[in-house]
């Protein structure tokens, strides 16, 4: 792989670790679409979580139809000056109460902490109530397939175009997450 596809690869992982919202794609039973922002942390294993209500569309909709989609862009992109970078991923979605990912908690939280280092304004703990009673759960999205807009020249058009490409950014995003570990 050359050093360019490298720094690509390598800016695609650092987007996911600096931001904070992905849009997620659901559908309902019937395949009617519905898309949202949620905020989300990621684990070693390129897993993506979040956290909602269970009344709110887009968990009803994973309960009637547990695949999903999601992309992350950088909203710091300005058009026409530079390559965009977006991250694109589809595959299936599971529910958990908080207390089935008690072992994983500590993990978000040292997320939230690398993802908002530097940030001047501190993030309101929302928290979640631990009871089995409560209307949160946590949703993980597992990635079959990732996709990252391709900086390079377009196959079929023959000019600098991004263009959506899939990609396999787990040795990238493994190291990226154990050095952060360090």
């Amino acid at each position: 792989m050359s050093q360019a596809n490298v720094d690509w690869i390598d800016d695609v992982t650092e987007l996911i670790f600096e931001s904070s919202f992905m849009t997620l794609a659901t559908a309902d039973g019937d395949g009617l679409p519905w898309v949202t922002p949620v905020e989300f942390v990621c684990d070693e294993e390129l897993r993506f979580y979040w956290n909602s209500v269970i009344d709110a569309r887009h968990s009803e909709n994973v309960r009637a139809n547990a695949r999903a989609a999601l992309s992350i862009y950088d909203s710091s992109y300005v058009p026409l000056d530079g390559q965009p970078t977006a991250l694109y991923a589809e595959g299936p979605v599971e529910e958990f109460r908080r207390p089935d990912l008690a072992e994983l908690l500590p993990s978000f939280e040292r997320w939230i902490a690398w993802r908002d280092k530097g940030r001047t304004t501190r993030r309101s703990d929302r928290g979640s109530p631990i009871d089995s009673d409560s209307p949160w759960r946590f949703y993980r999205l597992t990635p079959t397939t990732v996709y990252a807009l391709n900086p390079g020249e377009h196959p079929n058009h023959g000019w600098p175009a991004s263009w959506r490409v899939p990609v396999d950014l787990a040795g990238s995003y493994s190291r990226a997450y154990r050095s952060r570990l360090a």
